[in-house]
């Protein structure tokens, strides 16, 4: 499979990929002193699998580099709690 990443900088929740994705890194930035938090699905909405649930300390980023990378099945879609400012993702989204 050829790579082919590229970044994404996201403010809102959003369905990122209907097709399944290979993803490297995911920065998550959280908003003041509050706690971010963000979960990824498997799918393209909340009502698909979750994947994982990425928080951050208090007014922190945090930075996941995923060794081997997070791969999904049938999309992806990120969900973001009002305390997270923006997020960060990397990934191969495959051939055109």
């Amino acid at each position: 499979m050829d790579e082919k990443y590229r970044w994404e900088r996201l403010t809102a929740s959003r369905l990122v990929s209907p097709n399944p994705v290979t993803i490297g890194t995911v920065i998550v930035m959280a908003h003041d002193s509050k706690h971010g938090k963000i979960t990824l699905y498997d799918g393209e909405s909340t009502n698909d699998p979750q994947i994982i649930e990425i928080k951050t300390a208090s007014g922190e980023s945090k930075v996941i580099n995923f060794q081997p990378y997070l791969r999904t099945n049938r999309g992806l879609y990120v969900d973001f709690t009002q305390d997270t400012d923006e997020v960060l993702i990397v990934y191969d989204w495959g051939k055109e």
